[in-house]
């Protein structure tokens, strides 16, 4: 089943499998990724992205979500690796970013091959697509052009630390790696992006444009840098994507928001499986202290622990 067609009940469920096996491989290890690193790494992410979207003349073609893919993807590949290859990720460039680029092709590829899943009735193939040679993955097509793993790699200019037969093995590599999963089968890993997306439609079904603030260009912009936060900062890492996903959206909710879409909101997260309020509620304050600590000192909100949205999340 495509990522972008499961329910939140269905998704919820499928976190909690992923979040299992993101554990045993995590457990017994340190942060995988120099935390000063991960924070570039993420913008160069999103720049990347929209630089082949201009590139190409092909809007959404590769969304942030995929950013986000990619992040974890790279998270769950270095806690896998030895520590000896951990250390040598964190400390030393010429290891880190080859694999960082390597995860986020694989993570575009993935989501071509998602986004084809989510429409079988597509009669010609999406802008961005999948290419294969004999069932062999040979690389992206993107809105026409043909957009291999060399292609990519001197998109990066990445020729002085690695080279194409390298760069194209360690895709492989990585690639293998998510399909020992068995609940990526077919899927992406679970991001925070795309429990948003669901929690989002779920809340633009029950109420109207005038009530819920899904359509509002300020929430957007706020909530996308709440989500960004997630996944720039090491410190969310460790936390299920459905858990970073409420808390973004529960910090950039307006002190104005209706109570009753905030109720519906946890209501539904909680009837479909999902954590506990009382840790939703700490990601939430984590997280908005280290937005307000980011933000320019007269744009920092004065803290109070009465703000309506965290004041009816149990404790």
């Amino acid at each position: 089943m495509a990522t972008s067609n499961l329910s939140l009940k269905s998704m919820l469920s499928k976190e909690r499998v992923q979040h299992v096996r993101w554990i045993a491989i995590s457990s017994s290890t340190q942060e995988p990724q120099n935390p000063v690193w991960r924070g570039h790494l993420c913008q160069w992410y999103f720049h990347a992205l929209e630089s082949i979207e201009r590139f190409d003349g092909n809007r959404g073609a590769f969304p942030r979500s995929v950013a986000h893919v990619a992040m974890k993807i790279l998270d769950m590949f270095l806690c896998s690796r030895s520590m000896d290859v951990q250390l040598l990720a964190r400390v030393d460039e010429r290891v880190y970013k080859p694999v960082a680029w390597a995860c986020l092709y694989n993570a575009m590829r993935r989501c071509s091959i998602d986004r084809a899943a989510a429409d079988p009735h597509l009669k010609t193939a999406p802008p961005s697509h999948v290419e294969t040679d004999g069932g062999d993955v040979t690389g992206i097509t993107v809105n026409g052009r043909h957009f291999t793993e060399t292609a990519f790699l001197q998109m990066c200019h990445g020729s002085n630390l690695t080279t194409p037969d390298e760069f194209a093995s360690l895709v492989a590599s990585i690639s293998s790696f998510l399909d020992s999963f068995e609940c990526f089968n077919d899927t992406l890993p679970l991001t925070a992006s795309h429990v948003s997306q669901v929690f989002g439609r779920m809340i633009r079904q029950q109420f109207s444009q005038e009530t819920h603030p899904f359509e509002d260009a300020t929430f957007l912009q706020k909530l996308e840098a709440c989500m960004d936060e997630t996944v720039s900062n090491s410190r969310f890492a460790r936390y299920p994507p459905s858990l970073n996903s409420a808390a973004a959206i529960l910090v950039a909710m307006p002190d104005s928001i209706d109570r009753t879409v905030l109720l519906h909101l946890l209501t539904q997260y909680r009837m479909s499986g999902g954590y506990a309020l009382s840790t939703l509620r700490n990601v939430v304050e984590e997280l908005r202290l280290e937005m307000d600590e980011g933000a320019p000192l007269e744009e920092r909100e004065v803290r109070d622990d009465n703000r309506e949205v965290v004041h009816i999340i149990p404790s």
